[in-house]
């Protein structure tokens, strides 16, 4: 069934004046959920009506009649309110019963209750349109074939008229029966979809392994792969493209985009933009891995680390209050609190070079672009400028001059002055 065409009635605002299709809903958009699920063997791509950021429409017949069906498509699925909740599975049962049965419209309903619309049927069972009451709920999602829709979308006022006219020139209306969903209208429904949606993800994640300690506050993006045996503590904001090894503990009060965990890594409340964290590594609390890293297994990413287009070689420990930009860095290497690579002069950034088994003392300053070898040794408070070679110890700063007795003189002036 390659040759349904799917149309977003888009730019219908809800009450706040936002379009329904736009609504965010866990990382991304009501439209981009649906989209996702509507991308496959059954259905052409979506189009969408009134992208985001052009004028909407005055109400949902405004869009109807803007719709401009395909020549080339024999059916046409008509989408007013998103719904991203349902699966691609549930579309794909809706297409194939309406082919089956040959109808000119297939309504999509689920169970409702009172006061929802709900669908009518006349005395042979035939849909013939939507009314409050109680029965199946009609949802705003119709599949139509082609030619029946373009007879009756002129006059039509909504998905629901539309089938209405169709069955009163005796069009064959049937319903589908789907999987009870809420769709996406306001601010209050984007929100219950949103949770709902979270629960789905993160009872899948448990069903296969991972343990996550507070389901209903930890938010995973559908694409996020979690090994077996990981563990996600409160907090955390697991976002697309990320990847989780097998035994990996992750929060709490973590983000992670983009980002590639290793197994039995630790990341404790910090974040880790589009770059990779090696096995059996730990990082945090508080450490900022920024895009472009590579960090290597069994190393040490601190408390107050900052870390940007740098790669980190194995069992390399950069503990605390370090900055490390535009880098790279052996295995083995040893940072000493307070250590800055300084990448920026104002108009370029320079790359540092650090081999393997160095040890860089605290309040170590680099200033890019410089090298240093196999085996190096800083001395605290060094700012380090020209290369360094293998196995060498570089010192760079003033000789330390004692003045005895200076503080004591100092302190009795002072003292002086007060008691005047």
């Amino acid at each position: 069934m390659s040759d349904v065409t799917t149309i977003f009635l888009n730019g219908v605002p809800g009450t706040d004046g936002m379009c329904n299709f736009a609504r965010p809903v866990l990382f991304s958009s009501a439209a981009k959920w649906m989209e996702d699920e509507l991308t496959n063997e059954l259905f052409a791509p979506v189009k969408t009506l009134c992208p985001v950021g052009e004028t909407p429409f005055a109400g949902e017949a405004e869009a109807l009649h803007a719709v401009s069906l395909p020549d080339d498509t024999d059916y046409v699925l008509l989408i007013a309110a998103p719904m991203p909740e349902l699966t691609a599975a549930d579309f794909a049962r809706a297409a194939i019963q309406h082919l089956a049965c040959g109808n000119a419209a297939t309504l999509l309903c689920c169970s409702g209750t009172a006061g929802t619309q709900s669908v009518l049927t006349d005395a042979n069972a035939q849909v013939c349109g939507v009314g409050q009451g109680h029965g199946p709920k009609a949802l705003h999602a119709v599949l139509f074939r082609t030619e029946a829709l373009r007879d009756v979308l002129d006059e039509a006022q909504s998905l629901f008229d539309a089938v209405a006219k169709i069955a009163a020139k005796g069009g064959l209306c049937d319903t589908c029966t789907l999987p009870a969903v809420t769709e996406v209208v306001d601010g209050a429904s984007a929100y219950q979809v949103q949770k709902d949606l979270t629960m789905r993800i993160n009872l899948a994640h448990i069903a296969n392994g991972v343990q996550i300690f507070a389901p209903e506050g930890t938010f995973i993006a559908p694409d996020a792969e979690i090994g077996a045996g990981a563990v996600i503590l409160p907090g955390c904001l697991i976002r697309p493209g990320s990847k989780i090894g097998e035994g990996a503990t992750i929060g709490p009060n973590t983000i992670l985009e983009k980002a590639e965990i290793g197994a039995r890594t630790s990341v404790n409340n910090s974040q880790v933009y589009e770059s990779s964290v090696g096995a059996d590594a730990t990082v945090g609390p508080f450490a900022y891995i920024r895009p472009g890293c590579q960090v290597g297994d069994h190393t040490r990413i601190g408390d107050f680390v900052e870390l940007k287009k740098a790669q980190i070689g194995n069992g390399t420990k950069v503990s605390h209050l370090t900055y490390i930009g535009d880098a790279e860095v052996g295995e083995r290497v040893n940072f000493g609190c307070g250590t800055v690579v300084v990448n920026y002069d104002g108009y370029v950034k320079s790359k540092t070079i650090i081999g393997d088994d160095c040890f860089i003392g605290c309040n170590t300053n680099l200033v890019a672009p410089v090298t240093l070898g196999d085996r190096v040794f800083t001395a605290a408070g060094t700012t380090v400028t020209k290369d360094v070679p293998d196995g060498a110890l570089t010192v760079a700063r003033s000789r330390q001059t004692n003045i005895d007795g200076w503080n004591d003189a100092r302190r009795a002036r002072m003292a002086a002055k007060k008691d005047k």
